[in-house]
């Protein structure tokens, strides 16, 4: 039990740093900065977030390999954006290498704002993230409800903009309860808080820096390679929490259409061979 929990809280905590990082950008266009934040907030796996208007749908299959090129597992992901950019619809799938369903996770607009529900067949885990949206049309909130037999673990994050609609914080609180086998809670409720501040440089998320109730402390940097066309080809990201080693990923667009936008590409950790995943595209505009 306390390893399911520590594993939870983990990824929970780490959300912001996998391989998976998008490119966050902060423009001089405040339309086109909410957008790329709400994005980003919207997060699914194996998501990079790339310019997407003009897209009406796109299809991503990532294949995860081992170091002998054996399939570890394949993710089915389909994206519906609106005209500027903004993801309206998203559905992920993730099967093992013997085609069993690992994990989903499905994004749609509701009564209430937008909703993903998600639910974790090999943990046995499933839950829901509602989303809350400003005047403006900014999340400013979201509330992450996640079940299991044993646990029970709620979520509340709420975000932060600047003037320019960039986002530079996000605050996030959460609790734990354990169950026993009559779904009763037992123990004592766990808590915990993060702070995630946000910073930019020439346009594109530079450095998340992250403070923890727990006085830990980690920090996110990111570096990015344009080609000669100006078309983002390269991602460099390094992880490093306090007291511990820095770890460091990269992110490769590999081949691109006649429009710039990215066909297919690649995300590994730096000095680990054992794990590749390799994503194709597949796009469908308006």
């Amino acid at each position: 039990m306390q390893k399911k929990i520590f594993r939870l809280l983990t990824a929970s905590c780490l959300s912001f740093i996998s391989i998976n990082v998008m490119a966050l950008t902060c423009s001089d266009d405040p339309e086109q900065n909410k957008v790329a934040a709400n994005n980003y907030i919207f997060k699914i796996l194996d998501f990079i977030d790339s310019q997407a208007k003009g897209i009406k749908q796109e299809v991503r299959t990532s294949t995860i390999t081992s170091d002998t090129g054996a399939i570890r597992s394949i993710a089915k992901h389909s994206l519906n954006y609106d005209l500027n950019g903004l993801i309206i619809e998203s559905h992920y799938d993730l099967y093992s290498d013997k085609n069993e369903k690992l994990y989903f996770e499905h994004l749609q607009k509701n009564e209430s704002g937008w909703q993903n529900v998600i639910e974790d067949i090999e943990d046995k885990t499933n839950g829901k993230i509602q989303f809350k949206m400003d005047e403006q049309g900014r999340i400013v909130a979201s509330e992450q409800i996640k079940k299991a037999p044993d646990f029970t673990f709620i979520e509340n994050d709420s975000y932060q903009f600047d003037n320019n609609n960039c986002l530079v914080i996000k605050d996030v609180q959460w609790r734990l309860n354990e169950l026993n086998a009559n779904g009763d809670v037992i123990g004592t409720e766990q808590k915990g808080a993060s702070i995630y501040a946000f910073s930019y440089q020439n346009h594109q998320l530079a450095k998340v820096s992250t403070q923890y109730s727990n006085n830990t402390r980690n920090e996110s940097d990111f570096s990015y390679q344009f080609d000669t066309n100006n078309r983002l080809n390269v991602i460099q990201s390094t992880y490093s929490m306090v007291g511990k080693d820095t770890s460091n990923y990269i992110t490769q667009f590999l081949t691109f259409n006649e429009k710039n936008d990215w066909l297919s590409a690649t995300q590994a950790k730096q000095n680990r061979k054992n794990k590749q995943t390799n994503i194709i595209r597949q796009i469908t505009y308006y």
